[in-house]
């Protein structure tokens, strides 16, 4: 194996392991790690490790403070909010593809998701539950040749995935999700797409309405929304982008008269 190659490969090992570890919240929201801690476990050199945050930090998983720390981000509700929005706009999209593209065959293997996820609240298989709604939800991109339309929402929803673990910790809400998942393939296989949609906007939605009680329940996970971005720095000086061009003028003639 090339150098490049095995330098590629133990980077991918090093995200993919931290990235699974924050999304399924091994990595609570808020805890720091550092480069020397993660290559030791590791066994590797720090820069595969670098730059797996350097990855990691432009999806929003961590926040890397220069010369200081790294910490795995909060979960940001305005993030997660667009997050949802990506979801909700491309699976509803895909559902009526599924059945032009002879989604039936796929109706077993639902069925059986559907029955496991039981037996995963059972015996509080709380990633397994997660893993098998993935695949559930997975089935409509794969039916509908919409790999790509998938990628895109497994890579850019890591915020809206920690709110998906956390929701199914509250008693009774994994088992309303397999209901839900019920009625939407019950919708499929009566061939009405509009009730499979509508469906898939009550089970996403309700997801948004836990939102809040999460927000309540785990409060030390959540950025505040009224945080201000670190670089956020004001200069002082005359506000050029707010103002008006007249505005600026007067108050370049008051500064040059002080």
């Amino acid at each position: 194996m090339a150098k490049q190659d095995r330098r590629s490969s133990v980077q991918d090992v090093v995200y993919s392991t931290l990235r699974d570890s924050i999304i399924y919240l091994n990595l609570a929201p808020g805890t720091a790690i550092s480069e020397t801690e993660i290559s030791l476990k590791f066994q590797v050199s720090r820069t595969p490790v670098r730059e797996a945050f350097i990855h990691l930090s432009k999806e929003g998983l961590v926040e890397v403070i220069p010369q200081k720390e790294t910490l795995v981000s909060l979960i940001d509700p305005a993030r997660v909010e667009q997050e949802f929005f990506l979801r909700e706009s491309l699976e509803t999209a895909v559902l009526e593809l599924f059945l032009q593209n002879n989604g039936e065959r796929y109706f077993p293997e639902l069925e059986n998701l559907i029955v496991v996820q039981g037996e995963a609240i059972k015996n509080k298989s709380y990633i397994d539950f997660i893993n098998y709604d993935d695949r559930f939800h997975g089935i409509f991109f794969e039916a509908s040749l919409q790999h790509l339309s998938w990628d895109v929402l497994a890579s850019m929803s890591g915020h809206y995935h920690r709110i998906r673990m956390l929701s199914i910790l509250i008693a009774g809400i994994a088992g309303e999700k397999v209901n839900e998942h019920r009625k939407i393939l019950a919708a499929l296989k009566k061939g009405d797409p509009e009730k499979a949609k509508k469906m898939l906007y009550q089970h996403l939605h309700n997801l948004e309405a836990e939102k809040k009680l999460l927000q309540d329940k785990f409060p030390g996970y959540f950025a505040s929304e009224k945080t201000k971005n670190k670089f956020d720095v004001d200069f002082g000086g005359f506000p050029l982008i707010q103002a008006g061009k007249g505005e600026i003028q007067d108050k370049k003639k008051k500064a040059e008269k002080n």
